[in-house]
């Protein structure tokens, strides 16, 4: 599976509505896994200052990764191939 960063613009999002948007993330990825396409959410990260949101997913493609997102019915601008460095792997 590889790594993706969806890249986001959510303009005036609440703490509620951002918070909802990661519900439908996680049962979007939970369908789509028990349908045989595995989407695996990790995490994402906020930035209130500039209302952008960056969400790391892992899939077989990036084609799955912008479904599960159309699925929950969160809007992103771009999906980016990523590659994953923590400081346990080097």
């Amino acid at each position: 599976m590889s790594v993706f960063l969806v890249e986001r613009k959510l303009p005036g999002i609440t703490p509620e509505q951002l918070q909802a948007a990661g519900v439908r993330a996680k049962t979007c990825c939970q369908e789509m896994a028990s349908e045989g396409s595995e989407v695996v959410w990790h995490r994402s990260f906020f930035l209130p200052e500039s209302e952008r949101t960056f969400c790391v997913f892992e899939a077989p493609s990036r084609e799955l990764v912008a479904e599960a997102n159309r699925r929950a019915q969160i809007p992103y601008e771009r999906i980016h191939d990523a590659a994953e460095m923590t400081p346990d792997a080097l």
